[in-house]
């Protein structure tokens, strides 16, 4: 079998063999170097115009390194000390495969056109493979990924066989995508299969996951900014699992905990400073807007090859097209990159905001301005609730009495080895898991031009102050 090995801005170096090349050369994948990996976000980072593509190349490089560590170390692993070979080297490929294409279903501009994709039920899914067939919801980007791995697995040119591209998928979109019973056929009875694949999808889905530890690395990287920087080989080389009654838990040693606070300050950063930036939310808005009012006749298919001849510059050019049109529109507005004019960042829940944004518009709309509120939540750890949790679910996080957080710190002290909470190993941890929810209200530039004083009057009404604040006279 070939080795292949290419060079990465991020990595450096990244190998794989002739499996991995025959998925990575299928042109459903290779689709992603059209599509760009940060949406928007270059018109305010000029250099992050990189593309997901390199991403997916990436998540199946950090994909094997996690794999290595859990299904091949054993000293920091218990479930490496289980296996046998056979077993390691299919959780090693399947692993990698999950890596590089967990998100081959990505459409142009990412994330902001999920607003315009098509009920789930158009997809060309097998019923068999759902968790809830009868479910009525609009398609997200791992529904399409499903939709695309079911190709790759169909006709001449089918590189993944039909029971891998299932196993895929409910590594990839486990919320949705049951588990296969195939799945359990690789094991022997030594291994609980249902345990092994909570263990085995946290690798590409869940708080430290490959998709995440290698997107902050190379978003920062291109955008030029240092905030999602972080020492990724002393973090997973500080991970394990240990075996509680038979169930298996992501750990980390207490070496590596400092390791883990830095990786998950390196998200808050990211999202706070480039993923939520002013700039970028307001432009997602416009293009909300512009196909929310029909400024372009852009919609995605639910056929699987008319989704994949979509690339970026196919809804750049719809964009392009209604900005010639109207000058006044929502895509003029983005293809000429006139953000709106912030008016004030909340870092409140969404029921709150909307009702001190229902007070701020009645007043604005009297004197004729009409702003708008974008919402941006994100959700940094995963953290079950306590009182639905149920023992043998949700990747063990309430075994032992552990905190609801899905990793544990493993400690060895004076010849003995214990599992701890992550509550009781780190302060910083211990409070770190609350959502951010934030709505940033703006005010369009040529209304907020001539109303300036009258708006500055209104928003002063509605300053809050936090404990420890005070007014000062002077005028910034």
């Amino acid at each position: 079998m070939s080795t292949y090995e290419i060079n990465d801005a991020v990595h450096k170096s990244i190998s794989f063999s002739d499996r991995e090349k025959a998925v990575i050369d299928h042109p459903y994948l290779q689709r992603l170097r059209s599509i760009r990996q940060l949406g928007f976000v270059p018109l305010v980072y000029p250099s992050a115009t990189h593309d997901r593509f390199s991403h997916a190349l990436g998540t199946m490089h950090v994909a094997g390194l996690l794999a290595r560590q859990f299904f091949y170390n054993d000293s920091y692993s218990a479930i490496a000390r289980v296996l046998n070979e056979k077993e390691r080297e299919f959780l090693l490929r399947i692993t990698q495969l999950a890596g590089l294409l967990h998100d081959v279903g990505h459409a142009p501009f990412s994330h902001p056109a999920e607003a315009v994709m098509p009920p789930i039920h158009k997809l060309d899914i097998p019923r068999l493979w759902l968790a809830n067939p009868e479910e009525k919801r609009s398609a997200s980007h791992e529904d399409y990924s499903v939709l695309l791995l079911v190709g790759m697995a169909r006709g001449k040119d089918a590189v993944l066989e039909p029971e891998e591209a299932e196993i895929i998928s409910s590594l990839i979109h486990h919320k949705k995508i049951k588990i296969p019973s195939s799945w359990a056929k690789h094991f022997s009875r030594r291994v609980d299969p249902q345990n092994l694949h909570l263990l085995a999808r946290s690798l590409v889905s869940s708080n430290i996951d490959a998709d995440r530890l290698d997107y902050l690395l190379r978003d920062s990287h291109f955008a030029g900014v240092s905030y999602g920087r972080y020492d990724l080989p002393w973090l997973v080389s500080n991970l394990g699992v240990i075996e509680h009654k038979g169930e298996y838990l992501m750990g980390i040693s207490d070496s590596g905990i400092h390791a883990l606070e830095h990786y998950l300050f390196a998200r808050y950063h990211m999202y706070v400073q480039v993923y939520l930036h002013k700039t970028v939310k307001c432009f997602e808005h416009y293009f909300h807007q512009a196909l929310r009012e029909r400024e372009t006749t852009y919609a995605l298919p639910p056929e699987r090859e008319a989704y994949v001849a979509l690339r970026d510059s196919t809804l750049s050019e719809h964009i392009f097209n209604a900005a010639r049109k109207n000058p006044k529109s929502w895509s003029a507005r983005l293809i000429n990159r006139v953000p709106a004019r912030r008016l004030a960042r909340i870092w409140k829940g969404r029921s709150e905001i909307e009702k001190l944004f229902a007070a701020m518009q009645n007043e604005f709309e009297k004197i004729g301005v009409h702003p708008f509120v974008v919402f941006s939540q994100t959700k940094f750890l995963d953290v079950p609730d306590a009182k639905k949790e149920t023992h043998g679910k949700g990747q063990g996080a309430l075994l032992f009495g552990l905190a609801a957080i899905p990793m544990v710190v493993i400690r060895k002290q004076f010849g003995v080895v214990s599992a701890a909470s992550l509550d009781d190993s780190s302060f910083i941890l211990k409070h770190y898991h609350h959502d951010i929810s934030i709505g940033d209200i703006y005010v369009l530039p040529e209304e907020y031009h001539g109303n300036e004083k009258d708006i500055i009057a209104i928003t002063r009404k509605y300053r809050t102050f936090g404990p420890s604040e005070i007014e000062l006279r002077e005028e910034l």
